[in-house]
């Protein structure tokens, strides 16, 4: 399973969002996609969120730059755990 660590938005000056750091009081437990695709056009956004679930902030239709990390899952067998 692959899990976003670290959001990079790609402005002047850059933002940075990583699970772990503080913002504002609140710690970053989650960064999730929650765009949407469509024949016509995409919708980029991702949700920034804090040890209670709650949005820390939003990022819509802005480049950024993903930094992912692959994390085993409970059910995994070993071989594909890396």
């Amino acid at each position: 399973m692959q899990v976003i660590q670290k959001l990079t938005v790609l402005s002047n000056p850059n933002r940075f969002f990583e699970v772990g750091t503080e913002i504002d009081g609140h710690e970053v437990i989650a960064i999730r996609q929650v765009g949407s695709e469509s024949e016509s056009h995409v919708h980029s956004e991702y949700f920034v969120e804090d040890e209670n679930g709650d949005l820390i902030t939003s990022i819509e239709n802005a480049p950024v730059i993903v930094d992912w990390k692959t994390i085993a899952e409970h059910d995994d067998p070993p071989e594909t755990q890396k």
